[in-house]
């Protein structure tokens, strides 16, 4: 009798996947090595915060990767006529979300997190106890359920009879089995705290993980992000054992340690429902080595207030409208983003770039991707970018070369680890270190970085590619003297950025290690728009401002009314002098007003200068003062990047008692 608004008998699981399957075809390697993501809601039935913030989350995922996707570039040219349409469409959604405080930029962000990512969404694990709002599933609780540091049974030494028993578990073993996750946070209630490994009875209150460092640096990102609110302060985190308590079968410590622990790990041969084969808790070497964190979201199970607002739902740190439900949507976005670092060309010659990443869309044809002209005549070239997805930034570079000297370099996928081998170093202009946001609680998500090269080697019409690196995160394979077992990190997450011989292979998917991580290609062709004086953006995304096609006019039927075949004309010769006259005083007020236009741009301070170091080899550099000017900066030397909008909500809106409807 449970679930009776589903067909059949019991309450079934539901598990959603999203990932952009256009530009990561099913089977393809760049879909096998799409770093992945697991969100689970709940094990624990009537812990109630976490489903419905992993369903916000997913939701507010699809619905920004929808916006941004439009307009489609191929609906211009197949469907010339429903272009205003189309538009139309991504106006509307893009004031939609606006209306909910989410900016453009953030859209972008979390566009850039749907396309590039796979996101695995269990929202009720323990389906049968969420419909019943009851912890455990039919008196089992789904959190002892896992094969982890469970003992030996007598009769039976091979398998034990007390793991696996539950719907939940086996399921949640099942979507493992199929993924190599990374990252997964696991949503509970009746505290608030975040906890990592360890957390089972076989370690003391004092022993830490192999993977401490970066345990505690990913827990510590996710409280600043999640922020408080009036007397609720950002979670506390840290090792479960001493901050929450152990418990035998815990599905944390399984997901982090059952792939190279063996020794706490035994099969699983439940007597419940239908048989379970053994051969299903027997694991591999890659598929549990996971950032499994668990999350108490609320000293409530099912608070009744305090739940957010949907307004400003990505400013994060501490803002008005915060809750319950809001911050650990923030958490769930926040895992999609750690879960592997990216970097983005944001500005060739001050020009600004539409972003790398559009849903829905083939990456292929890599060079015509994203594509500049710069003028025939430069000599230099001012390229700024971003990095995001990680913590600190140890080093980061501009690197360039002839398309020629670099064939097997792709759009899809990051490039051969010698890649940099094959390219020059440009020269940088900014700080090469920093960190982003996530790190402290600065506003900037971003870390920002510039450098130039020089291009007068190269000739009219050659085609250059330009890729930006950087190495982050590398003290998360530092460690303590006292972890235990005696081990080197042993997470992907961990080794996937500082551990260049790292390779997992599990159910199809990839996890290869590597030092530096790098951008999407930028082409830039010299002199291929002659007489121009400016760099200019070639690529064939998705800009609002493209051209509308051309079409030869068309005579009508007789029948339709006027024919609008061009006549021949002739003209008097009063005409001819009338037009020719109005055709030079037309030129002439042209030229006047190019000349004002021209002098205005002149006058801008910094294009100047740009302009000087991109022509002249000897002039200064753009990102360099001159005497008598200061300049006022962070201390980490980075511009702040703004991060959406900040109005607060008004005086009539409920900032902390608000039912967390439909998000935008």
């Amino acid at each position: 009798n449970d679930c009776p608004f589903i067909d059949g008998d019991g309450c079934p699981n539901s598990i959603l996947t999203i990932q952009d399957f256009v530009a990561h075809p099913e089977n393809s390697k760049s879909s096998n090595e799409l770093p992945e993501v697991l969100w689970s809601g709940e094990v624990h039935g009537n812990e109630r915060v976490g489903p419905t913030a992993v369903m916000q989350a997913a939701e507010l995922l699809l619905e920004a990767a929808s916006c941004i996707q439009l307009p489609r570039i191929q609906v211009k040219t197949r469907n010339p006529s429903a272009w205003d349409d189309e538009v139309q469409k991504s106006k509307d959604c893009r004031d939609h979300m606006l209306e909910f405080g989410i900016s453009e930029k953030q859209m972008w962000w979390l566009a850039r997190l749907v396309s590039t990512r796979r996101i695995v969404v269990v929202p009720t694990a323990n389906a049968l106890g969420y419909f019943r709002s009851q912890r455990e599933e039919a008196g089992v609780d789904p959190n002892r359920d896992f094969p982890y540091d469970y003992k030996q049974q007598a009769s039976h030494p091979e398998y034990n009879t007390e793991c696996m028993k539950t719907i939940a578990a086996r399921t949640l073993n099942e979507v493992f089995r199929e993924h190599m996750f990374q990252l997964s946070l696991t949503f509970h209630g009746g505290m608030e705290v975040i906890g990592y490994e360890w957390g089972a009875p076989t370690w003391s209150h004092t022993s830490i993980s192999p993977d401490d460092a970066v345990q505690g640096q990913v827990a510590g990102a996710y409280s600043r992000y999640g922020g408080g609110w009036g007397s609720t302060p950002p979670y506390k985190f840290g090792p479960m054992n001493p901050l929450v308590y152990p418990v035998t079968g815990g599905m944390e410590d399984w997901a982090y340690a059952g792939s190279w622990d063996p020794e706490r790990v035994i099969p699983c041969k439940p007597t419940t429902f239908t048989p379970y084969p053994v051969e299903r808790t027997t694991y591999n070497n890659s598929t549990l080595r996971v950032l499994n964190m668990l999350v108490e979201t609320s000293n409530s199970k099912i608070p009744k207030s305090n739940l957010g607002s949907s307004w400003g739902l990505l400013e994060g740190f501490s803002v008005a409208g915060n809750g319950h439900i809001s911050r650990n949507i923030r958490l769930a976005l926040l895992a999609a983003e750690l879960v592997q670092p990216w970097l983005s060309i944001r500005n060739v010659n001050e020009l600004e770039m539409t972003d790398d990443i559009i849903p829905l869309t083939s990456r292929d044809g890599c060079q015509d991707y994203k594509r500049v002209s710069v003028p025939e005549k430069s000599r230099k070239v001012v390229i700024e970018w971003v990095v995001g997805g990680s913590l600190h930034i140890e080093t980061s570079k501009v690197w360039y070369a002839k398309w020629s000297d670099v064939p097997d370099l792709k759009c899809g996928d990051q490039p051969p680890l010698n890649i940099e081998e094959k390219m020059r170093e440009g020269t940088p202009i900014s700080a090469t270190s920093g960190k982003t946001s996530y790190a402290s609680s600065s506003t900037a998500s971003t870390a920002h970085f510039s450098a130039s090269f020089d291009i007068t080697d190269f000739k009219p019409k050659d085609k250059l590619v330009v890729i930006v690196s950087a190495r982050v995160d590398q003290d998360w394979a530092n460690q303590p003297d006292n972890v235990e077992p005696k081990k080197p990190p042993q997470s992907h997450m961990a080794n996937a950025r500082t551990n260049p011989n790292w390779y997992h292979e599990s159910g199809g998917k990839v996890i290869q290690g590597r030092l530096d991580w790098f951008s999407i290609p930028l082409t830039i062709e010299i002199g291929s728009n002659r007489g121009t004086v400016e760099t200019i953006e070639l690529s064939s995304r998705l800009p609002f401002d493209v051209p509308e096609p051309y079409y030869e006019p068309k005579d009508h039927d007789s029948n339709q009314g006027t024919n609008t075949k061009l006549q021949k004309h002739n003209w008097s010769p009063t005409q001819r002098t009338a037009a020719a006259g109005v055709f030079f005083a037309i030129i002439v007020a042209m030229g006047l007003g190019l000349r004002c236009m021209i002098q205005d741009r002149m006058r801008r301070g910094q294009r100047t200068r740009l302009r000087e170091f991109i022509s002249d080899k000897d002039a200064p550099s753009p990102g360099s003062l001159q005497v008598g000017e200061e300049e006022d900066l962070p201390e980490d030397g980075f511009e702040d990047e703004p991060n959406g909008y900040t109005d607060q909500p008004t005086d009539d809106e409920d900032q902390n008692g608000v039912e967390m409807g439909r998000y935008p």
